[in-house]
């Protein structure tokens, strides 16, 4: 996994302007003292990176024409559309988004309908087992699952034959199709997510 380390978002001198507190929660890890494995450890945003966030957050919510306030099923339906589409050769003009933005950008999204559907939090995790490598995630509150939204969606970006199943990994939580997973196992749902018959895109002429 590439190291992330904040501020990995590029506009950090946004304006925190948003007032519903939906994914920058102060999270208290001793609250998981007792279930953190040691292949694991996380600490909250910086400020700098929370604001980026935010950011990031509103500009996505525009580029895919929908609302921050949308139902999220809604706003991660319209993400996971924007990455097939992106991966089948339909890609917006980089003057309406550079290459190196869309992961943060689409991934602040996706991240931010974790947190408002299922009470997710964001976070800096760190990988003892590679590194001490760090990457932004976006956890459940029992540290049970993981999901790391930039970094899947930089290897969809770059790889049209990873099948991009955003809205499909959604859908489980809904289903609460994971609930047996330990608590503090930091498990990546995405690790876990494939379709039966996986989702190919056809690049378009």
């Amino acid at each position: 996994m590439r190291e992330l380390t904040p501020p990995g978002f590029k506009r950090i001198h946004a304006i925190w302007n948003r007032p519903r507190s939906s994914f920058v929660d102060v999270i208290d890890v001793q609250r998981f003292e007792d279930t953190v494995m040691k292949t694991h450890s996380e600490h909250p945003f910086p400020e700098s990176t929370a604001e980026a966030l935010s950011e990031e957050i509103e500009l996505g919510a525009k580029l895919l024409g929908v609302s921050p306030d949308d139902d999220p099923a809604k706003i991660v339906a319209a993400v996971d559309a924007f990455v097939f589409g992106w991966q089948c050769g339909k890609k917006p003009p980089a003057s309406v988004l550079d290459a190196d933005d869309a992961p943060f950008r689409l991934g602040a999204v996706w991240g931010d309908q974790l947190v408002r559907a299922y009470q997710w939090e964001w976070a800096i995790v760190k990988f003892h087992e590679h590194g001490d490598s760090t990457a932004p995630g976006v956890l459940s509150p029992d540290r049970a699952l993981a999901i790391y939204p930039i970094h899947f969606i930089i290897g969809c970006l770059q790889d049209p034959t990873v099948d991009a199943t955003i809205l499909l990994a959604f859908n489980m939580l809904e289903a609460d199709t994971s609930s047996d997973t330990k608590p503090g196992s930091y498990f990546n749902l995405m690790d876990g997510v494939n379709r039966i018959i996986p989702r190919i895109a056809t690049p378009r002429g």
